[in-house]
């Protein structure tokens, strides 16, 4: 694993989002098409409240690994927040048919919950 890449993700489970961001990108200049360093961008951007950059981002790791089932649950929790249901079941809906196809059963069954719930929610509004 790529070292500025390991440290970004060390960065991000002690809160020190801004300082993972620094290590991310010099990850990136090495390894452009690594979608972990994408997915990582995204979810430190997410905790800094940066919701454009983390959709970018994610959307960008999908791109490149669209059997990510992590990348798609984290872009239905953004479309969620967002208020935009619509998307997020998609996204929750995606993750859970990805996770299936990778025998992950019990995260695709969690996925179906989330995609359940938020259906639910849009249907509230």
């Amino acid at each position: 694993m790529n070292k500025n890449l390991k440290k970004g993700i060390e960065l991000i489970k002690q809160v020190e989002n801004s300082a993972a961001i620094s290590y991310l990108k010099k990850a990136l200049e090495s390894d452009p098409q690594n979608p972990e360093i994408y997915r990582h961008l995204g979810l430190a951007s997410f905790n800094l409240g940066q919701y454009e950059k983390a959709l970018s981002y994610w959307t960008k790791a999908v791109e490149l690994a669209p059997t990510n089932h992590q990348t798609l649950w984290n872009l239905g929790n953004l479309h969620e927040m967002e208020k935009r249901f619509d998307k997020a079941f998609e996204a929750y809906q995606q993750a859970a048919t990805v996770a299936e196809k990778s025998s992950d059963l019990k995260k695709a069954k969690r996925y179906k919950e989330w995609a359940a719930k938020v259906k639910q929610s849009e249907n509230e509004i």
